[in-house]
């Protein structure tokens, strides 16, 4: 399955957001903020790819601003297993310099494993569909 309209709306989901531009829809802002840390997330993994950016970066709002996102498009799932991958994160590296033990580099990788297998882009791509009046009417079909 492609993911076309997740190509078409990706880039300007996420300047939306970025730029918090108040002259488009709430939910294509609200895509953007999940789709910003979708991207990371699938090229470096949930916990290690965007949570851990993320922290570094001192921008974690923005996990919480995906978790809502991912709320939005009613991927409910998906929204909760980012927050718990957020809340596990500042459990076992506060810092984020802290040495993992082998029960949380196993939950690491099980909270990457787990964003694969429930947040494909083709089920991203589903939900952006059921919702794209209120993101961008204007990819409608007539």
């Amino acid at each position: 399955m492609t993911t076309t309209l997740i190509d078409a709306l990706t880039a300007r989901a996420i300047v939306a957001y970025e730029l918090q531009d108040t002259s488009v829809l709430p939910g294509l802002r609200s895509l953007g903020a999940a789709m910003a840390l979708h991207g990371i997330a699938e090229n470096g993994g949930l916990v290690g790819g965007a949570i851990e950016n993320l922290f570094f970066g001192e921008n974690l709002t923005s996990v919480d601003d995906a978790v809502a996102g991912y709320r939005w498009l009613g991927l409910a799932d998906v929204a909760a297993l980012v927050a718990r991958a957020r809340e596990e994160y500042l459990r076992f590296r506060p810092t984020g310099r802290e040495e993992l033990s082998d029960d949380d580099e196993r939950l690491w990788e099980q909270l990457d494993a787990s964003f694969v297998e429930i947040a494909p882009l083709e089920r991203v791509e589903a939900a952006v569909s059921a919702r794209l009046a209120a993101i961008a009417p204007e990819l409608l079909p007539s």
